[in-house]
């Protein structure tokens, strides 16, 4: 992908954040970045092809920027500490009108992406999980698979406004206490230290 593409992939994604994905035209796209349609077309053959665009780019920015947090070799409470940080950035992005529009207009494309975060943040939470045992910051009997997906379907719920309220997913407190919770349930004491460390630095 070039630097032109990437750039209009970029300001459309904030246009479709603020507007949702239907409302939002080649033309609007093409006004709002000052060029013609037909330069538009030269990069993206129709609206569907810059839509896929835009959310691959976007899974992609998220899943390179936990891995880099996973490359760092921290310790797993540390690490777990990080990716909340991120998630709670993410959702405070978090479109809903976007996920409506793609589940409604894009439905093949939106399961697609759900599948990919799905298998992705459930790995990331496995591989935590394991790696804290072996730190001896998680206990040893914790069963890895149902926590993983505990808290993979914890995470979607919590993007549910019928369940919380915009003003409460906004709100700094959230994940900092779903973190607590997570580890708390899982942790040795050695794990619940190393936790209250962090929460002190933030």
């Amino acid at each position: 992908m070039n630097p032109e593409q990437i750039n209009i992939i970029t300001r459309v994604t904030n246009m479709y954040l603020r507007y949702g994905i239907k409302s939002v035209t080649m033309d609007d796209v093409a006004h709002e970045l000052g060029i013609s349609k037909k330069t538009l077309y030269q990069y993206f053959t129709d609206k569907s092809e810059l839509v896929e665009a835009v959310i691959t780019h976007e899974i992609g920015n998220h899943v390179r920027t936990i891995d880099a947090f996973l490359s760092i070799g921290t310790d797993a409470i540390t690490e777990m500490f990080h990716i909340h940080q991120f998630m709670d950035k993410m959702g405070r992005r978090h479109s809903h009108v976007v996920e409506y529009d793609l589940k409604k207009y894009y439905p093949a494309k939106f399961a697609e992406i759900l599948n990919i975060k799905r298998d992705h943040i459930y790995t990331i939470w496995k591989n935590n999980i394991e790696k804290g045992k072996a730190e001896s910051y998680y206990r040893p009997e914790v069963n890895t698979e149902i926590i993983a997906k505990t808290n993979l379907l914890r995470y979607e719920s919590s993007m549910d406004t019928c369940i919380f309220s915009s003003e409460e997913l906004l709100s700094l407190d959230f994940f900092t206490e779903i973190f607590i919770y997570h580890i708390r349930g899982i942790a040795t004491a050695k794990g619940i230290e190393r936790m209250e460390q962090l929460l002190k630095q933030q």
